[in-house]
């Protein structure tokens, strides 16, 4: 037959104090009350609970074996009212997170860490890829949340049922070697590079179509001669003095020292960081991650400006995240 939970609660507190007047004033129960559920425990259960004398009441050895038994159940019941409550608090769970390649240690590492304060018990998993391959996933379930981009000149379309939240914008910045004929030149057109050798991101990307309508606004083609959706691999042939590139911020930090800003106008386009959630998330752990990213951008903007501002020249001013 099922346990009656409530009475075996009163049990134990009769068993404690030793009376069926003291378990009543603990639970706020008149004692005739509090015997009439005894007796009705008992009757359920088939038992004798206590041995009713002129003073005083004696447990059985049925009710020693039921009171130290139920301990168990309840720390085990304890246990899920914490459970359950750090669960609602967004303190523990599942996250399965997707973000883009370039996010990285220097942005979604920190964001983690951060997000992972007081919630020891969460567990987490990472899938990387492009913002198209992720978006749907957040979409069918097989994620909870998602970070990618949306460049300026290049807007995507995203699947319906999303939830699209910004967490940052990010300059896309016009990087050379850092011996650049034109590094300390104070102003800069962008059709002044028209005759430059370029490295960019396969055609098929956002990146590359933002290039692409960036440059014609200022009346060329770029001459594309190297194609790579690895920014280190652009940096590379950058930083070599192969080509020049427009690369979001975050992706020049690790070779700042071996790059020269060029200070162009029109300002280069910029790419809003967004964050993907389902419509009817209402996860308190999908939220906490937001918090975290926001937090974690606010924190590497500032960091950015320190690793970059070598590459600038004296009179540069470029937005940050």
């Amino acid at each position: 037959m099922p346990i009656d939970v409530r009475g075996m609660a009163t049990l134990r507190e009769v068993v404690h104090h030793g009376s069926f007047a003291g378990a009543a004033r603990s639970l706020g129960y008149t004692a005739s009350a509090l015997s009439q559920q005894i007796s009705g425990l008992e009757r359920s259960l088939g038992v004798q609970l206590f041995q009713r004398e002129a003073k005083r009441i004696v447990p059985t050895e049925a009710a020693e074996y039921l009171v130290q038994r139920s301990s168990e159940l309840f720390d085990l019941i304890h246990q899920i009212d914490l459970d359950v409550g750090r669960l609602g608090a967004g303190q523990a769970g599942r996250l399965r997170i997707g973000s883009y390649h370039s996010a990285g240690g220097r942005f979604l590492g920190p964001a983690i860490a951060k997000f992972l304060v007081g919630r020891r018990d969460t567990e987490i998993s990472l899938d990387e890829g492009e913002p198209h391959e992720l978006f749907p996933r957040v979409a069918d379930g097989s994620l909870d949340i998602a970070l990618g981009f949306e460049y300026e000149l290049a807007p995507a379309a995203f699947p319906n049922g999303l939830r699209l939240e910004e967490v940052a914008i990010e300059d896309l910045l016009l990087v050379g070697p850092a011996k650049h004929r034109f590094r300390s030149k104070q102003s800069l057109q962008l059709s002044d590079l028209r005759g430059e050798t370029w490295a960019a991101h396969l055609p098929d990307t956002p990146a590359s179509a933002s290039l692409r309508k960036y440059s014609a606004e200022a009346g060329f083609t770029p001459n594309i001669a190297f194609q790579s959706n690895n920014p280190s691999t652009i940096l590379g042939l950058v930083a070599s003095g192969l080509a020049v590139a427009l690369l979001p911020r975050i992706s020049i930090v690790e070779r700042a020292d071996d790059l020269a800003i060029l200070p162009v106008h029109p300002r280069p386009p910029r790419r809003q960081i967004i964050a993907a959630l389902r419509e009817s998330d209402t996860s308190p752990l999908s939220e906490a991650f937001l918090h975290a990213l926001r937090t974690s951008s606010g924190l590497l903007s500032a960091a950015q400006e320190v690793s970059t501002g070598a590459a600038r020249t004296k009179r540069e001013t470029f937005s940050t995240f």
